[in-house]
């Protein structure tokens, strides 16, 4: 499934729009890893996912996108969270802003924007709305979401939104850009629908401390974008916008990076400084010649528990495992992932086709290593949750490196 080298691909950036994308990493053809398959019979879309970086903001991006449609969920049990321990700090950052009041008005684009939205109410900007998706963007499944909200919002659907409900001082975006596949053509949208002089807040993953810590599990088919630090701060559209601030919000997974621009054009910037480039040309040389080394060292791991132990369970059947798995190509060597959620009892995990079973599924075989595909603040309740399996001699393991229970490589 992997391919390194050869001939470099030439695309247009995504964002900055300059056409010099290369290629750096063919991962092959990819599952859509909300399609849990109901028996091995069932036919399964798969999707070249092949990312490059642009040679001149920085920004990693997938190059083609899967098509929106084809990642629509195919169960309306599909749910995504996004962490919300700094909002309380972003609202205050938001209501202060110069000319922010109470009568100004606050626009969300999508579902994840309301607790913002709630604080920002509770702070006195009582003034706000949501992008309604049936109403103001013709969106009539209610599986759909960030995929398909990102397609429908296109500069003339913007400009018909904000001719009907008038255009707000302050639109906030909270992990969709990233998203987004013209995501140029996208915050122009963005921008018809904020007054001059009002603000737009975005806010994405950073995966900075993927790279470094070579965590295959980050590239994600619905992530178009693949932000750090610096390429964030590249991607404003000068002709449109101007920086005013950038926040980054620790987490233990991944932080929260914030940038808030102010809807008025700036002089065009030449790009980032070449020392910036290079650096961030380098950590994604580094991982993508990195995976095949990772690939060599979890196989022999696996196998060594497997032969002298007994057989690996991964626990969490969400994208994360998915993309560890089938990138990884270990299928192979693990017996099952297991889950609590019982709308995913009895399915099997895209690509892999590995069943999944509930938790209790630890204990009832010869299942020895367990390997935590959770978000680090789920481990401790997952592991004490799970206390017979440790007390018949398994062991619980992350698949993130920057876990304190990082499977060792």
């Amino acid at each position: 499934r992997l391919t390194l080298g050869g001939a470099p691909t030439m695309r247009a950036c995504h964002i900055c729009r300059v056409a010099r994308v290369e290629e750096i990493l063919d991962c092959g053809p990819q599952p859509i890893s909300n399609r849990f398959l109901a028996s091995p019979s069932d036919d399964e879309y798969t999707h070249p996912m092949v990312m490059g970086q642009c040679d001149h903001c920085g920004l990693v991006q997938i190059i083609d996108p899967v098509p929106a449609g084809e990642l629509l969920a195919p169960y309306d049990w599909i749910s995504y969270r996004e962490p919300e321990g700094h909002l309380d700090d972003l609202t205050d950052l938001i209501a202060s802003l110069p000319g922010v009041d109470h009568n100004s008005t606050v626009c969300g684009i999508t579902f994840k924007d309301d607790s913002t939205l709630t604080r920002l109410e509770a702070r006195g900007l009582g003034h706000s709305w949501r992008i309604d998706p049936q109403a103001d963007l013709g969106i009539t499944d209610d599986r759909a979401g960030t995929e398909t909200v990102q397609a429908k919002l296109t500069r003339d659907q913007a400009i018909q939104i904000a001719t009907s409900r008038g255009k707000s001082d302050v639109v906030v975006g909270r992990h969709i850009l990233e998203h987004a596949h013209d995501t140029s053509g996208f915050m122009e949208a963005i921008g018809e629908l904020v007054a001059p002089g009002g603000y737009v807040v975005f806010e994405v993953p950073d995966c900075g401390r993927a790279l470094d810590n070579f965590d295959y599990s980050c590239p994600w088919e619905e992530h178009v974008l693949y932000f750090t630090e610096q390429t964030f701060r590249n991607c404003v559209l000068p002709e449109r916008f101007s920086a005013v601030r950038f926040e980054s919000y620790p987490y233990p997974s991944e932080n929260a990076l914030v940038g808030i621009l102010c809807a008025q054009p700036e002089e065009v910037p030449p790009g980032p400084p070449p020392k910036v480039l290079n650096e961030e040309r380098r950590r994604w040389e580094s991982y993508s010649t990195g995976l095949s080394t990772c690939q060599v060292k979890l196989r022999s791991a696996l196998l060594e528990c497997r032969t002298k132990r007994g057989q690996v369970a991964l626990f969490g059947a969400g994208h994360l495992a998915c993309t560890y798995i089938n990138l990884l190509g270990v299928a192979d060597l693990v017996e099952c992932v297991v889950d609590d959620n019982p709308n995913k009892r009895g399915l099997l995990m895209p690509g892999s086709q590995l069943p999944i079973y509930e938790s209790a599924r630890l204990t009832q075989g010869n299942i020895k290593l367990c390997l935590l595909c959770l978000s680090p603040e789920s481990e401790d309740i997952v592991i004490k949750n799970n206390r017979g399996f440790v007390d018949q001699g398994g062991t619980f393991a992350s698949i993130f490196p920057a876990s304190k229970r990082a499977l060792k490589l």
